[in-house]
Order: structure tokens, then C-alpha cells, then sequence
């Protein structure tokens, strides 16, 4: 008996969620009845599940874990005040299959499958484990989607974010960027770039924040991808970048070769009482920021469910015939921006993608649902003027019992 892979992923090549992480395989087992698959995640099993035969076919096997994938890949928020690099995202990691034959024998079904053993090494067949990170693109834009535009190996490489070139930031204001991999020769002292300057447009510094984690090669696997750059005001200044007398800043990945990223560019300005940061995740599964410095409104509206209670034989003023169970109370807020363009629109609009999104009060993050009413308004034109968010927290508050 033997199995024979005739299709799988690229192994060089980063996996995406969202597009089929497909394999294609033969069995030349006598009496095959079916086979069974387990999922590994970055080497431990975590799925099995049994895999017919494609219709019309005896010994021809299709099988795509994407959907396994998805559901071990987990978006977590990134520390407060970090700085550096941070390489602990849980929205990564590697994945592989084993396949194990089912046969008849003697009226008996076979297999070396054993639910009981997660390490089972007599299995049929094996693949060579996947990097495969949680990103979602759109059908429109797998038109133009290339993932080696993320690879740094040449000149304007991206960043893991739709964020236009310039944006605004406020000071003590964390924000997080995210990097695909490199090209797998080692020692490229790859780094940070952050240049900052003055209102006159003079250059002040020019820091450098290494990326110690890219110094190593890798073979079949990138090593040490899928990270995430610290380039918030409070995040730099964490770093020991001083943003005295600074009005903006721009930040770029660069290396040895002259190899670079695409720039990104922070305008510094000043924060309001009434500002609203929002931090949600973007397509490609990492973090984006952004203030809302329009006007906010918040909304507070409960909803009781009552019940009947029997009155006591002797009257008192206070006896209730009806009491309340519980009392869910909601708290609703609008946040306007100001005035924007159309790229500001384009990013901000990737909010409503994944509706996964924190409000950040004092520090801390709270977890938000986005409600469908957030909308873009535009002028007769057609240009985006404004865009309104509305949103609720994702923590219901519960009154006491009646």
C-alpha cells in the first residue's frame, strides 16, 4: 500500500485563510474504503476527520484544511506600551497533514489510525509543514493580490496594512505595523528606519530599531515571520526616540542590500478631551489604529425582562406584584472623524471587514461590536467627507434580581 501526493501548497510560499489550502493524493491500497486525515498544528494534533473518495473515483482524495486552520489562528491585541519588535502573534503557525488508509480485510476494516495516539508515526503518508497566516483577502482584490509584494526583497515592499502614506498620530498613542518575511539568506541587518523632523521640514534624527529576529536564514519555511513592528509615539519614545520639537515622523524597513520597505509617514498632533481610539483588525490579521477627533454621542438604553410574583396575605405598601429578572443595559456610542480624503476613507472602511475591534480608555483595551448603522457620508461630488462609527461594548451590564 502507498499513498502518493500529487498536489499541495508551495512551502516557500505563506498560506492565507480565506483561499483553500488544498491537497490531491492516490491510494493504490487494495479494498480502500476511505482514508482518514489528521490536522497538526505546528506538530501537535488537533483535528481528524475521515476523507472519501472524489465522486466517480476509487483512490483519488481531495481534502482543504483551511477551515481547521482558521479556527486554530486567533487574533490577540498587542501589550500597551510595547516597543521594539514583538514576534508572539497567535495569528501564525504551522500546519500538516497525516494520512492514514482504511482498508477491508477479511469482511474487517484496517488502519494504523489510533484516535488514542496524537503521535502516531505509523501513518500512510505525511506532508511537509505550511506557514500559514490569518488573512482574508476579498474576491475583487485576489485580482491584483500577489504575496510576494510582502517579501522584503526589494525596493517598496508593504507593509501589512492598507493605511495610506500619511497619517495623523497623537502623542503618548501606541501603534503597531506588521511585516510578512524576507528572503532566506541570513545577516541582512535588517531594521527599522525612523526619521524624524521639525514644522520646517528639517530633518532632526535619524534612529534605527534592529530586527534581530530577521538575521536568520530559513530553508523551506520562513523563520521568525509575521511580525510586528512598535511605531506609536508612545512606542518610539519607549524605544529612547526623542520626539522633542518633532512634527512628524516617517518610518521604513531597510537592510544591507538596499533592499526596503514602502515609507509611512506620522503626523504628530494634538490629542482632544473627546477623542475616541479605535484598534481593529485589518484583512491581513494585524492591528491598525485610529483616532476619531469628530464629535461622539453615546446612547444608554436598558432592556428589563419581568416576572410575576405572588403577594404576601397582609398588605404593605411595598409588596411587588411584578419584579424584574434581569435589566441588560446598553451603552451605544457614535464617533464622527473630521474632514478626510479618499485614502483615509479606503483605510478606515477596512474597519468594517472583520468587526473586530477595541476601544482603548486609560490604557486598556475594551472589546466593541461594530454595529451596522456606521456609514460614510459624502458631498455632492462624491468625495468622502466624513465617515461615523457606531458601536457598542461587547460586555453587556447586568442589573441585579428583583
Amino acid at each position: 500500500m502507498a499513498i502518493t501526493i500529487t498536489s499541495q501548497p508551495v512551502s516557500l510560499t505563506p498560506q492565507i485563510i480565506g483561499q483553500p489550502i488544498a491537497y490531491e493524493f492516490t491510494s493504490n491500497a487494495t479494498d480502500l474504503q476511505y482514508c482518514i486525515i489528521e490536522v497538526l498544528f505546528n506538530g501537535v494534533r488537533f483535528s481528524a476527520r475521515t476523507v472519501q473518495p472524489d465522486l466517480g473515483t476509487t483512490d483519488t482524495f481531495y481534502v482543504d484544511i483551511s477551515e481547521d486552520a482558521e479556527k486554530q489562528l486567533l487574533f490577540t491585541p498587542k501589550t500597551i506600551g510595547s516597543n521594539g519588535v514583538l514576534n508572539n502573534d497567535t495569528n501564525k503557525g504551522l500546519f500538516n497533514i497525516k494520512i492514514y488508509e482504511v482498508t477491508l480485510v477479511g469482511g474487517l476494516i484496517v488502519t494504523e489510525y489510533d484516535p488514542d495516539d496524537a503521535n502516531n508515526v505509523d501513518y500512510d503518508a505525511t506532508t511537509a509543514q505550511l506557514f500559514v497566516f490569518n488573512c482574508r483577502v476579498s474576491h475583487f482584490d485576489l485580482n491584483t493580490f500577489n504575496i510576494t509584494d510582502y517579501q522584503l526583497t526589494a525596493d517598496t515592499k508593504l507593509f501589512l496594512t492598507d493605511t495610506p502614506y500619511e497619517k495623523r498620530i497623537e502623542l503618548d498613542s501606541d501603534e503597531f505595523i506588521g511585516i510578512l518575511y524576507h528572503q532566506s539568506a541570513p545577516s541582512k541587518n535588517f531594521r527599522l528606519e525612523v526619521l524624524t523632523y521639525n514644522s520646517s521640514d528639517a530633518l532632526l534624527n535619524t534612529d534605527v530599531i534592529s530586527i534581530p529576529e530577521w538575521e536568520l536564514g530559513y530553508g523551506v519555511n520562513p523563520v521568525n515571520a509575521y511580525i510586528d513592528l512598535c511605531v506609536g509615539t508612545q512606542n518610539l519614545i519607549n524605544e529612547g526616540i526623542s520626539l522633542t520639537n518633532v512634527a512628524y515622523y516617517t518610518i521604513q524597513v531597510i537592510n544591507v542590500d538596499g533592499d526596503k520597505s514602502e515609507k509611512k509617514r506620522f503626523n504628530i498632533v494634538e490629542a482632544c478631551d473627546t477623542d475616541t481610539r479605535i484598534h481593529f483588525v485589518n484583512k491581513y490579521g494585524k492591528q491598525d489604529s485610529y483616532t476619531f477627533k469628530g464629535n461622539k454621542i453615546e446612547t444608554l438604553s436598558h432592556k428589563s425582562t419581568i416576572y410575576q410574583k405572588a403577594l404576601k396575605t397582609s398588605y404593605n405598601s411595598y409588596n411587588r406584584g411584578f419584579s424584574v429578572i434581569e435589566n441588560v443595559g446598553t451603552r451605544k456610542f457614535t464617533v464622527y472623524t473630521d474632514s478626510i480624503g479618499k485614502d483615509e476613507y479606503n483605510f478606515l472602511s477596512s474597519i468594517l471587514f472583520n468587526k473586530m475591534a477595541f476601544v482603548e480608555i486609560n490604557n486598556s483595551y475594551f472589546p466593541i461590536i461594530i454595529e451596522d448603522e456606521s456609514l460614510l457620508i459624502r458631498d455632492e461630488k462624491n468625495v468622502p467627507i466624513q465617515f461615523t462609527l457606531v458601536y457598542s461594548f461587547a460586555n453587556k451590564e447586568k442589573g441585579l434580581r428583583g
